[in-house]
């Protein structure tokens, strides 16, 4: 098997990053060939990941890096 192909990318955390994260999602779903349906329940899943790590991980208003 060859080398898996890995992608990478930072977001504030401010909920305006979730088109960020989901113009992402779309280029590696695009790159892998991955079906349509499955990037839409992978970006699901992390819409509420990251919208719970903007709601709960930081306990003051600065800003802070997401990878």
């Amino acid at each position: 098997m060859g080398n898996p192909k890995t992608f990478s990318f930072t977001l504030k955390n401010d909920i305006a990053e979730l088109k960020i994260l989901c113009g992402q999602l779309e280029s590696i779903g695009g790159a892998l060939g991955l079906p349509q349906r499955f990037v839409f329940e992978i970006n699901l899943a992390l819409d509420e990941l990251f919208t719970n790590i903007i709601s709960y991980a930081y306990h003051d208003a600065r800003e802070h890096w997401i990878t």
